[in-house]
C-alpha cells in the first residue's frame, strides 16, 4: 500500500463565498491561483499551491449543475469548514488493485477536470479514487492523481509571502480513536502511534474532544455546537520563517490565537472555519 500512496495531497476547505475566501486567506499571506470551474459540475475553487501540496477553497460557482461534490450537505450542515483530505497517487487505477487487496472497496476512479481561467485551452486534469467513509472509521479521504501535472504550479504560483512551503498535517475529532486508527492504519499500511497516521509525507491526528487540547496535531478552538464525528477540524503548514508570517499578519492585522516558540495559530474566523497552525522548518 505504500507504493500506492505517496502522502497528503491536498485538503478540501468548503467555503460559501469563493470570493470571500480567496480574500480571506490573502490576508494571511498566501498566493491564491484563479478560479478553476470544475468541469460539468457546480463546484469552483480557487488553489493554493506548495511545493508537494496544496489548498483547495472549494465552492459553489454554478449551481444550475446538479452534482456539488456533496460541498452543499457539508455547508448545510456544519458551514465552513475542513471537508476532508486527499492522498496522492502515481496512479489512481493502479492503486485500485492495491486498495482492494487491503481489504477496502473504493469506487472509481472517476475523472475530473477544470479549464484554466488564463489558459481557456488548457485542461487540468485529475483521477480520483474514492474510499467509502465506512471503511475508514466515517472520516473521509480519497486518493488524488494528476494528470496534468505540469499544469499545477506556474512559474511563482508556490510563492508565498508568509513563506508557507508545504501542508504537513491535518487534525480529526473523534469519539473513539482506535475505531478510526484501526482502518486508517490498514489503508496506509502504516501503524498508528498513539493517534498519530503516519501518511508517508504529513500526518494526519486523531483526538478526542476531551483530548484535543493536549494533543501534538493542529487543534485550535472546537467548534461550538459540536459538530457530528468524526470530523476534520484544523491544518498545520510548514513556512520558512515564523517572521516573515508575522510580518504578514500583522501587515493585515490578523491576530494570532496563540504563539509558541516554533508555532503560531491562527483562529478559524480568519480561515474559513479551519484553525490554522503555522510551524517553521
Amino acid at each position: 500500500m505504500t507504493d500506492a500512496i505517496r502522502g497528503i495531497d491536498h485538503a478540501i476547505i468548503g467555503v460559501c463565498d469563493l470570493d470571500a475566501a480567496r480574500d480571506r486567506f490573502e490576508r494571511l499571506g498566501f498566493a491564491t491561483a484563479p478560479l478553476g470551474n470544475h468541469v460539468g459540475k457546480a463546484t469552483a475553487n480557487h488553489c493554493i499551491m506548495f511545493a508537494d501540496s496544496y489548498l483547495e477553497l472549494l465552492g459553489i460557482n454554478e449551481p444550475e449543475y446538479p452534482d456539488t461534490l456533496g460541498l452543499d450537505a457539508f455547508l448545510d450542515a456544519r458551514g465552513e469548514g475542513l471537508v476532508k483530505i486527499a492522498l496522492g497517487t502515481p496512479d489512481a487505477d493502479a492503486a485500485r488493485a492495491a486498495v482492494e487487496a487491503g481489504g477496502f472497496s473504493p469506487t472509481g476512479p472517476e475523472d475530473l477536470a477544470r479549464p484554466l481561467t488564463d489558459q481557456p485551452d488548457a485542461i487540468v486534469r485529475f483521477r480520483n479514487l474514492q474510499i467509502p467513509e465506512a471503511e475508514t472509521g466515517d472520516l473521509g479521504v480519497f486518493l488524488c492523481s494528476h494528470k496534468t501535472p505540469e499544469l499545477m504550479r506556474p512559474p511563482g504560483s508556490t510563492d508565498h509571502v508568509n513563506s508557507a512551503r508545504n501542508l504537513v498535517a491535518a487534525a480529526a475529532v473523534v469519539d473513539d480513536v482506535e475505531a478510526v486508527a484501526g482502518p486508517w492504519a490498514r489503508l496506509l499500511g502504516r501503524p498508528a502511534a498513539r493517534g498519530a497516521l503516519d501518511l508517508g509525507r504529513g500526518h494526519v491526528y486523531l483526538a478526542t474532544p476531551s483530548g484535543a487540547a493536549g494533543s501534538p496535531g493542529p487543534y485550535g478552538p472546537l467548534p461550538d455546537p459540536m459538530p457530528k464525528r468524526p470530523f476534520y477540524l484544523g491544518l498545520r503548514i510548514q513556512v520558512a520563517s515564523l517572521a516573515a508570517l508575522k510580518e504578514a499578519l500583522s501587515r493585515n492585522a490578523v491576530a494570532s490565537v496563540a504563539e509558541t516558540p516554533g508555532r503560531v495559530l491562527i483562529t478559524p474566523d480568519d480561515a474559513c472555519g479551519v484553525p490554522l497552525e503555522f510551524v517553521e522548518g
